[in-house]
């Protein structure tokens, strides 16, 4: 190599590498989200909970202090004969699961979703019972334990008036419950 084609190469390389960071440089610019002022939220986010709220709303009436019974779990209707039901609190979930009672810890997530962090249930054994007379056995064992680990891979829910349904983190419709009058 020569020395004018060596210092030509130079200068392709130099001016190559100034335009590419120049453009990097003017495309962040022009195209970066602008950073909401300290101690303001951005435009596209509506609010948070209000304090006292439950954060695990999702826009419709509060939650808090709500309680309702389980309907089906992935479509398969929970018997009569077995008693599943939710209280929902500030961060907790709790409730009867068929043979034992629970209480879930959760956290919100974002603005509308949640995360179970924690399920803590008794140990009482659990039965096999008739779902109804001469009817088919049912284990609320196995129930039980569906439920409350359907319960754990949930991450949002969604109120229809007296109809609550449970959304895993994929968006399926996982759990449905109806409102339990006061």
């Amino acid at each position: 190599m020569t020395d004018s084609t060596l210092d030509l190469s130079r200068r392709r390389f130099f001016y190559t590498s100034t335009a590419l960071l120049a453009g990097v440089m003017v495309g962040k610019s022009a195209w970066a989200e602008e950073e909401p002022e300290k101690g303001k939220e951005p435009d596209q986010i509506t609010s948070r909970p209000a304090e006292g709220d439950c954060p695990l709303n999702s826009g419709g009436a509060s939650l808090l202090n709500s309680e309702w019974k389980v309907e089906s779990v992935y479509g398969n209707k929970i018997p009569d004969v077995v008693t599943m039901n939710l209280k929902v609190g500030q961060t907790t979930l709790s409730g009867e699961a068929g043979c034992n009672s629970y209480n879930a810890i959760f956290q919100q997530v974002g603005y509308t979703g949640f995360k179970i962090t924690e399920i803590n249930k008794g140990k009482k054994g659990c039965r096999i019972v008739n779902s109804y007379p001469s009817g088919p056995t049912v284990n609320v064992g196995d129930l039980e334990n569906g439920y409350l680990r359907t319960l754990r891979r949930m991450g949002s829910v969604q109120q229809f008036e007296n109809k609550l349904v449970f959304y895993n983190r994929n968006g399926d419709k996982a759990i449905e419950m109806t409102k339990v009058s006061t």
